[in-house]
């Protein structure tokens, strides 16, 4: 690291540090710079610099005089260090220095930033909870972003996508020279997502708006982990801009957490999946050896150490684990509940799991203060193709085919066409899981994202006829079928419309 006036430069990572904080500096004024620092307090003459920082260009003189400004302006009242030779070049001075047998004052050169500290290279959190559970999804996400520039997080709201990443982060952060975390949910509009990567970054200018290629020159070939979280409102340009960054940088890794894919060049995508929940069968020691138990009931000594698993409650923990699906938010915020309501009133309360799971910590986002919320947010970002087939199937309980959705949720407001186009959006955007079932898919609501679902159903009105063609359907094709003929949904279609009159 090199010291001038107020600077840090670091000439590997092509950096300049203001008071530990990294700032902006184009690619030419950095090269004019070097330039002035190789020469070591002798004449850098303008020749040398045209050669060295223009080298197949003609240029005039006047845009070595705005470089030269621009390094001044930020040497701010050490601007005088860099001197002008008139006719002949420049050259960089450094005061408190031994001065050499020429006179001229040279450079400090140190060993050691002149402070470690304040280069704040991290600004991981640290972690005070443990991260259950996830042993194999981190495995899973490094090895990833060794074969991958850009690796996404996808899964659906509350499922622990922040706090896996966050984990990846600190577990290779000495494997980069900086790793860095973004917040976008701060980016209000797509327009400011530069912005707010810029700032997060800690290259933030004092000029206005970021442009790509100012965050392309500011990170320049740094060996950096960079963190995205919460993408999703501004996917598109966080897209545009990942690709553009991986491209220009070969030593950059971006890992971004959101609830639908970027679908962007190099993206190499990892859905998160709940936590392990027991089965209805399992007995005491299978239900605490899943980690979504293990996750409860650490939270919930968390909250009241007085807390015992004994054998009634390990059953309703398991029973409780079940119905919310696993999600970590929904846990956490379940836990929260334990002290003023017991676990027994806490699993016979979950009909009304909007009303009762609120109440999350203080300083989380908005988000994550109710598990109402959390859907909220995700509902949101559907368009209303897509929020009326999610309300509508919310009848189905358990897994159903694609076909069954067509003929159920279809209406004279919605063709089976635009149910099948919904249903892939609903997937992409982690609302809807499906699986495979031979060579067809078959897809089903988690019992939490169906009690939302049927939730607005209910406020749409829709709640009766839904329910009716859904059980007409069932008596007549079955809980889940994959035969699709046209003739026979023609016919189903026919009859289910003789229903809803």
């Amino acid at each position: 690291m090199i010291k001038i006036g107020r600077l840090d430069v670091s000439l590997e990572r092509r950096q300049l540090y203001l008071q530990g904080r990294p700032i902006r500096v184009g690619t030419r004024a950095f090269d004019v710079l070097q330039v002035l620092i190789e020469a070591g307090g002798k004449l850098a003459s303008k020749e040398e610099i045209f050669r060295r920082v223009w080298p197949e260009t003609i240029v005039e003189e006047s845009n070595l005089q705005v470089h030269i400004s621009s390094l001044r302006k930020m040497l701010g009242d050490d601007k005088d260090l860099i001197k002008t030779i008139p006719g002949r070049g420049y050259c960089l001075t450094c005061p408190n220095e031994t001065e050499g047998r020429t006179g001229t004052r040279t450079l400090a050169w140190t060993g050691k930033s002149a402070s470690k500290e304040a280069l704040q290279t991290s600004n991981v959190p640290l972690r005070h909870t443990p991260l259950i559970g996830r042993e194999t999804a981190l495995g899973d996400v490094k090895c990833a972003l060794g074969q991958s520039p850009l690796v996404t997080l996808v899964g659906t709201g509350g499922v622990g996508k922040t706090q896996l990443g966050l984990e990846v982060a600190r577990v290779l952060n000495p494997l980069f020279a900086e790793v860095r975390c973004v917040d976008l949910s701060t980016a209000e509009r797509p327009g400011s997502t530069l912005n707010a990567i810029a700032n997060g970054l800690a290259c933030g200018s004092s000029i206005g708006t970021v442009t790509a290629t100012d965050l392309i020159h500011a990170i320049g070939c740094r060996k950096m982990l960079v963190m995205l979280d919460n993408c999703e409102h501004v996917i598109l340009e966080t897209a545009s801009i990942c690709e553009q960054l991986v491209e220009s940088n070969p030593n950059l890794r971006i890992l971004v957490t959101s609830r639908e894919p970027l679908r962007a060049r190099f993206e190499q995508i990892y859905r998160v999946a709940p936590l392990e929940v027991p089965s209805e069968e399992a007995g005491h020691d299978d239900i605490l050896g899943c980690s979504a138990a293990h996750m409860f009931m650490s939270r919930a000594r968390a909250y009241d150490p007085r807390f015992q698993a004994d054998a009634e409650n390990i059953t309703l923990i398991g029973t409780l684990c079940r119905r919310l699906d696993g999600l970590p938010l929904a846990l956490e915020l379940a836990a929260a509940q334990v002290a003023a309501r017991g676990i027994r009133d806490l699993v016979a309360q979950l009909d009304n799991r909007f009303r009762v799971l609120a109440g999350g910590h203080r300083t989380a986002p908005a988000q994550q203060q109710t598990l109402k919320a959390a859907l909220d947010r995700s509902h949101q970002f559907l368009c209303q193709r897509e929020r009326i087939v999610l309300r509508r199937i919310g009848v189905f309980r358990g897994a159903f085919a694609l076909n069954a959705a067509c003929e159920v949720v279809a209406r004279e407001d919605l063709a089976a066409a635009d149910v099948t186009e919904a249903i892939a959006g609903l997937v992409a955007k982690s609302l809807l899981t499906s699986r495979p079932s031979g060579s067809f898919m078959t897809y089903y609501l988690l019992e939490t994202t169906r009690a939302y679902a049927l939730q607005m159903l209910a406020e749409a009105g829709e709640s009766e006829i839904m329910v009716r063609r859904h059980e007409y359907y069932l008596r007549t094709c079955g809980a889940v079928t994959h035969e699709f003929d046209a003739t026979d949904a023609s016919n189903d279609r026919a009859r289910l419309a003789i229903q809803d009159s």
